[in-house]
């Protein structure tokens, strides 16, 4: 997919009734550039609002993901309302393709809008014009003019809960959500999402129907799901695919890991005598595993899988599974069912939520009550000071690798999927080395898994220098607040006349985020404290360069210099 334009229509966060970001155009020159790597990085000091349209266009995707949902728990029913989206009114623009999505090319594109008003459940209609604040869902054909006939679509799912609604076809395939944060304010809607996961689940125990996947698309990448990315990946994906992480970590592959699954019982909620095994309706999925282990165990509390793994192990998982997708798919559910704990009161809690809601407020399982988990996790990882292979667990791992490992993964597993991923700051933990080779990793990520890029949008918030000047300037969209109305305003650097594809980050530095010195401010004080006005003899000039020797070289310390050495020369004459 590529997104070509959000509106906020009414106040959500710091984004005022008429916020406006425009992405992709639909001018010939755009349409050409798309099928190119060019991810979309949100920049500005901290407060301007990037982080909140992530945030909004997560939680539109949540709320249009519940609305075509063929099924929905009973539990979640009470708290969700079609007419009520955290974001109660946005028009959303973007394209897509519902067919030959292996070949996405814009000519085979159809383009969406996607229109919710206050107070009113969005709708598919074909006969409202395009930024109308209608409810809406519109369907053009390339090359999108009004003359082209325009399908209705329809948000509601047929009553007998076969099929979702048709809508379905023109949402993303999958949409990440990741966040280096701890403060972050993305998660909600993936929490949300989680948790009527879990109750699907556990609906479809008691009531003994099939359940092989998570239905909606929405997927938080945290430490636990980052595991079941990196395990899909090293055990599905061939050598030539996993060279980026080769390359920029060392690892060579995965050598062990044991699932621990612990058999606990679900039970009625209004029977509660009546129980159930929880993870009875994944017996055939479970069964593939046993397949691909290299040996397991089983009582009546617990189920323990081993896996030494080599070449007959691979081969076992990609005869059991169709992807690395499909197995990050069974980790997923397998993840949820630890949401076991979790009480209605809470659960009550974040449904009806619409403000910040993280991590931290959900409870957190010990072994013992979690259902799985991971343990033994060995990685291969090349020594480079000895250039041997080496075991680490996965724990050993630095934040900045762990970092790496989540947008990488991710890359790497999606092929031939229309996916969007909101990425929040995903450089935090990074040395300023790997900033400056992000964009270029990310890319060779997404290179590797051998898709289309016209089949991925990318939004990145970033304060890094390095990582805006691997970006085009028309796809880094500076925003900034009006100090006198509080007013944010988002505009691409290209409109702004700021080149920033190659700039020096100094230059950005400046410009973006109003920091024009290339040292810290606490060393600068030195420089700045330097009396020039006592300075009047030629031994005040050679003691003020003595005590300026243990500062660094610097643009700074040289202007200092220069003007000592002006003195040094006055005093000499």
């Amino acid at each position: 997919m590529k997104l070509v334009s959000i509106e906020i229509g009414e106040k959500f966060r710091s984004l005022h009734a008429g916020f406006y970001v425009d992405f992709h155009s639909l001018s010939e020159d755009s349409l050409n550039d798309m099928p190119k790597f060019q991810p979309f990085c949100f920049v500005g000091l901290n407060g301007s609002g990037k982080s909140n349209v992530l945030e909004a266009i997560a939680a539109i995707f949540y709320h249009l993901e519940m609305c075509v949902a063929k099924f929905q728990p009973k539990s979640f029913e009470k708290y969700f309302r079609r007419e009520i989206c955290s974001v109660d009114a946005f028009v959303l623009k973007y394209l897509t393709c519902s067919h030959n999505k292996k070949y996405y090319v814009p000519t085979l594109a159809d383009l969406v809008t996607i229109s919710k008003k206050k107070g009113e459940a969005p709708v598919m209609t074909s006969s409202t014009v395009m930024g109308n604040f209608r409810s809406m869902l519109l369907y053009w054909a390339y090359p999108f003019t009004s003359k082209q006939p325009i399908r209705d679509m329809s948000l509601i799912p047929p009553e007998n809960q076969e099929l979702p609604a048709p809508g379905k076809e023109y949402l993303p395939d999958i949409v990440v959500g990741y966040s280096s944060g701890e403060n972050e304010i993305l998660s909600l809607p993936f929490i949300k999402n989680k948790l009527v996961h879990f109750d699907e689940y556990k609906e479809a125990v008691i009531k003994d129907y099939a359940y092989y996947e998570p239905e909606t698309s929405l997927v938080y990448i945290d430490s636990e799901m980052s595991q079941a990315v990196l395990l899909s990946i090293l055990l599905f994906e061939n050598e030539e695919t996993l060279k980026p992480i080769e390359k920029e970590l060392d690892i060579k592959g995965v050598r062990s890991f044991r699932m621990n699954l612990n058999l606990h019982r679900l039970y009625h909620e209004k029977e509660k005598r009546k129980e159930f095994p929880i993870l009875q309706q994944l017996e055939p999925q479970l069964s593939k595993l046993k397949k691909c282990a290299s040996s397991w165990f089983s009582n009546s509390d617990i189920m323990w899988l081993d896996f030494f793994v080599d070449d007959n192990t691979k081969k076992a998982f990609r005869d059991n599974f169709n992807s690395s997708l499909d197995l990050f798919r069974l980790f997923q559910v397998l993840y949820e069912l630890n949401l076991r704990i979790v009480k209605d009161s809470i659960k009550e809690e974040v449904y009806s939520s619409k403000g910040y809601y993280t991590d931290g407020k959900l409870p957190t399982g010990s072994p013992e009550q979690n259902v799985f988990y991971f343990l033994d996790y060995l990685i291969i990882k090349e020594d480079k000071e000895t250039q041997k292979s080496i075991e680490l667990l996965l724990r050993n791992f630095s934040d900045g690798e762990h970092q790496f490992l989540h947008t990488m993964g991710i890359c790497l597993m999606l092929k031939e999927r229309s996916c969007l991923l909101l990425l929040d700051e995903p450089e935090t933990h990074f040395n300023p080395g790997w900033r400056a080779k992000f964009i270029k990793v990310l890319n060779d990520s997404i290179k590797a898994e051998g898709g289309n890029n016209m089949m991925k949008e990318v939004l990145i918030t970033s304060h890094s220098p390095f990582i805006i000047s691997d970006c085009m300037p028309n796809n880094v969209i500076y925003f900034e607040k009006d100090e006198e109305t509080g007013r944010m305003s988002a505009l691409s650097a290209d409109k702004l006349g700021f080149k920033t594809y190659g700039r020096s980050v100094d230059d950005i530095s400046q410009r973006f985020f109003k920091y024009d010195l290339s040292i810290g401010e606490y060393s600068n004080k030195e420089l700045e404290n330097i009396d020039f006005e006592n300075i009047d003899t030629l031994d005040d000039v050679m003691n003020t360069k003595r005590a300026i020797r243990h500062l660094g070289d610097s643009i700074e310390k040289d202007l200092v210099l220069a003007r000592l050495n002006q003195l040094l020369s006055k005093f000499k004459n």
